[in-house]
Parts: structure tokens; C-alpha cells; sequence
């Protein structure tokens, strides 16, 4: 209801799927950029899938500063498939403990990613 471009939204998301980070990043930023930002649990649900994609692709930095704003959401979404992104997102970003960003998100996608699915 909230993707004014849900064939977009999709081929961003398949595309990481796919292998094809560098490219799932920029399609789902073009995508994201049309969702109102009061859509919440569209926002958090790709939003979290844009910033594994940046972090796949080695945009460390990038990815932690598009991931940091969505965790208040992600504890009011609940949902399983950005549970499994987060979990996906912690493992990726787990290789890049030096980062000052990681160090500063990683207690929180650590609680964050073991949330139940609901």
C-alpha cells in the first residue's frame, strides 16, 4: 500500500538476492526516496534490506548510517523478515569490528536481531 513503485521495490530486493549488492543499494535508494517517511514499517522493512545491501557491497560506514535511524522502528514493526535482515546485517557487519560505527550499533542490532518473530 505504502510503494508507489512496488515492481521497483522488488527488483531492489531480488537484486541483493541475486548476488548483486552494488545494485540492490541504488535501486532501493531510488525506491525508498518515494515512500513517505510516516511509512513506518515500509520505511524499516526495505530500509534495513538498502543498508545490507550497502554493507554486502563494503559501504560500512553508509550502512550503519542508514541502519542507526530505523532501530527504533524495527522494535514497533516486529517483523520476521527484517529480524532475519538484521540478523543478516549483524553477521556482515560483525567482519568490520574495527569500525567506530559498528562498535557504536553493535549492542543494539545485537538485541535487536534476536527479537522473537511475531
Amino acid at each position: 500500500m505504502h510503494l508507489p513503485d512496488s515492481v521497483g521495490m522488488v527488483t531492489g530486493w531480488c537484486l541483493f538476492d541475486l548476488g548483486e549488492a552494488g545494485r540492490a543499494a541504488e535501486e532501493l535508494d531510488r525506491q525508498l526516496a518515494l515512500v513517505s517517511p510516516d511509512a513506518v514499517r515500509t520505511q524499516v522493512r526495505y530500509g534495513v534490506r538498502r543498508a545490507l545491501a550497502y554493507a554486502s557491497h563494503g559501504e560500512i560506514d553508509h550502512a550503519c548510517d542508514l541502519v542507526a535511524p530505523l532501530l527504533d522502528g524495527v522494535t514497533a514493526v516486529r517483523s520476521a523478515t527484517v529480524t532475519i535482515d538484521l540478523r543478516r546485517l549483524s553477521r556482515v557487519l560483525a567482519r568490520h569490528s574495527t569500525h567506530t560505527a559498528v562498535r557504536r550499533l553493535g549492542p543494539r542490532l545485537a538485541v535487536l536481531s534476536r527479537l522473537p518473530f511475531s
